[in-house]
């Protein structure tokens, strides 16, 4: 009696293990999904040097199904380093997808450390959207754009909202160091220094005239 009892015991526990297990590896495809669902990053170049987004709040299509996911992210997600650069200068926008786009939009805000809400984890940084403070501009409906800025230096967090019909909406993220020209000042100090002393010389050379005079008309004297 005791044995039959304890082979369906062991039966049921088998095939609970055997549930716990499918469930298992179904999350597991699941979470592979999902994570295979976002969208792509975009690409900014600057002077030559290539940054890779960082990838925001987006609705994005599931591939092979009907519907898309939606992840909200708080604050902008940048890259961890900047671009650094002197303005004012062009940046060259790539975007992932070769479809046709139907909203492409732009805004440059100057950020502070106390706009970060957290240090860099990942290689990511996150920043306070203000909203880009009236700062924000559409973009022609195109897959690589050129956008030309004069910023004051500083840092800088670009914002990339695009949206591509039957496809999703994505924010991306830039960081970007708008540095001083420091070959204009390098230059303006040398031309402060030239000029010091051409003045220094000039006023040393009437004083070595007059002295010389008092010299002639002392000899003539005697």
């Amino acid at each position: 009696m005791n044995m039959g009892l304890d082979k369906f015991s062991i039966k049921i526990r088998w095939s609970n293990i055997k549930t716990v297990g499918g469930i298992a590896i179904l999350s597991l495809f699941l979470l592979v999904g999902i994570a295979s669902a976002g969208p792509p990053p975009a690409i900014l170049e600057i002077d030559g040097n290539e940054q890779t987004s960082g990838i925001g709040s987006n609705c994005w299509k599931v591939e092979n199904e009907t519907y898309s996911l939606c992840v909200d992210k708080i604050g902008i997600i940048t890259p961890a380093e900047p671009l650094v650069t002197m303005s004012p200068f062009t940046t060259h926008l790539t975007l992932p997808l070769q479809e046709p786009l139907e909203e492409l939009g732009f805004g440059a805000t100057r950020v502070t450390d106390d706009d970060e809400l957290r240090e860099a984890v990942n290689d990511v940084r996150a920043w306070v959207f203000q909203g880009n403070r009236g700062n924000w501009y559409r973009l022609p409906l195109e897959r690589e754009p050129d956008i030309n800025l004069s910023l004051e230096p500083g840092l800088y967090v670009l914002v990339v909202g695009a949206k591509w019909k039957d496809i999703g909406s994505v924010t991306y993220g830039f960081l970007v160091q708008v540095k001083y020209p420091e070959a204009e000042v390098t230059n303006n100090v040398t031309n402060n220094v030239s000029s010091g002393e051409k003045t220094a010389g000039f006023e040393v050379f009437p004083a070595i005239m007059t002295l010389l005079l008092v010299i002639v008309i002392r000899r003539n004297r005697k």
